[in-house]
């Protein structure tokens, strides 16, 4: 934030407690709050509590609700300053992006050893229980929309993470999808979300079906493709910039997108059990969005089951999985395993910490 920025910042933050005192105080001298505070003022309610609960509850009324001002600050500091706040950057007009993908990480390339070996496990787990693997490390945005960064700067460390995965996972062995190759650069991400558009949510699928025919060979499976009508969608950067009631007179004009869907047909009845499905994708919030569990299904010729979870990180829904379901692995043929590449510098989690063996 600019000097500029921090000052404007300053002044109003000031102004807004200057304007909750006044609220505060007017509130409390009225005759409902003196009335509320005259009941509970003996020497018992003092000492037991109760006169500061309804204190603090009449505080807490008093105060005024900011949104709208939050709404407004938020959209003067983009319009005017090209602000985004603290976890969000703008980039070319009507882009952001995740500053995580930007910032020099506190956090050093141990952790992406650190990875490679937590890899090298779930390898092996799956491995010794005849199950096939598929890995999709997603590339930050940042690096792949890198032309709608319009000055925007990558720390060194944040545009290295890439490239030492790559280096030190490929001793591994395992069947990894490449989906930068050819991968339609800025139009395969949402302008104000951190995830792929739909067209970039396709590409990747059908890297990864690709891959998936041949571990377990080719689907058989008829699935149909729907998309709706593009409408608008507020992406997540948006929200995490306080953009999402400014627009349109201070926040970038929402990203345009279709609804994805699939109808499957399979054999038997309506009333026939389902079968355990063979094909499992686990990983974060790219999983889950823009359609790319229903473009994976179309491209592979198999249903796929969906074991994603916004927030995953790097491993962990696959570990949730893997270590509190192990019984639902029984028919799993072949796990597709995705996860965000910005994910590779964060220190590791208990859940990861667990697998590994290490103390937590």
């Amino acid at each position: 934030m600019t000097t500029v920025a921090r000052t404007l910042a300053t002044l109003a933050f000031l102004a807004l407690l200057l304007a909750g005192l006044g609220f505060v105080a007017a509130r409390l001298s009225g005759p409902e709050s003196r009335e509320a505070l005259a009941a509970v003022a003996g020497p018992a309610d003092i000492l037991q509590g109760r006169f500061t609960a309804v204190l603090d509850k009449q505080v807490v009324a008093a105060l005024p609700k900011l949104t709208a001002l939050d709404d407004i600050a938020s959209g003067l500091a983009y319009r005017l300053l090209g602000d985004a706040g603290a976890l969000v950057r703008a980039g070319c007009p009507g882009w952001l992006f995740y500053a995580d993908e930007l910032v020099e990480p506190r956090e050093r390339e141990a952790h992406v050893a650190e990875r490679v070996r937590l890899a090298a496990k779930i390898r092996d787990h799956l491995a010794a229980r005849n199950i096939a693997l598929v890995v999709l490390p997603v590339p930050d945005k940042a690096l792949l929309a890198g032309d709608k960064l319009c000055g925007l700067q990558v720390a060194d460390l944040a545009a290295r993470r890439s490239k030492a995965w790559w280096e030190e996972s490929r001793a591994l062995g395992l069947d990894q999808v490449e989906i930068a190759p050819g991968f339609p650069g800025a139009d395969g991400f949402l302008r104000t979300d951190t995830h792929w558009s739909p067209l970039g949510a396709r590409r990747g699928a059908a890297r990864v079906a690709e891959h998936v025919a041949r571990k377990i060979g080719a689907g058989t499976q008829k699935v149909a493709l729907k998309e709706s009508p593009p409408h608008l969608r507020v992406g997540d950067l948006m929200r995490l910039a306080g953009l999402e009631r400014s627009w349109p007179w201070s926040g970038p004009e929402p990203d345009q997108v279709p609804d994805v869907s699939v109808a499957i047909a399979r054999s038997g009845g309506l009333l026939d059990d389902v079968p355990a499905l063979a094909v499992v994708l686990t990983g974060s919030s790219f999983s889950r969005n823009s359609g790319f569990l229903d473009y994976l299904q179309a491209a592979s010729g198999y249903e796929v089951a969906q074991r994603s979870a916004d927030g995953s990180g790097f491993a962990g829904q696959l570990l949730e999985f893997l270590m509190n379901e192990p019984e639902s692995l029984t028919q799993t043929r072949l796990i597709v395993w995705e996860f965000p590449m910005r994910a590779l510098t964060r220190p590791l989690t208990e859940t990861e910490r667990r697998f590994l063996g290490d103390p937590t």
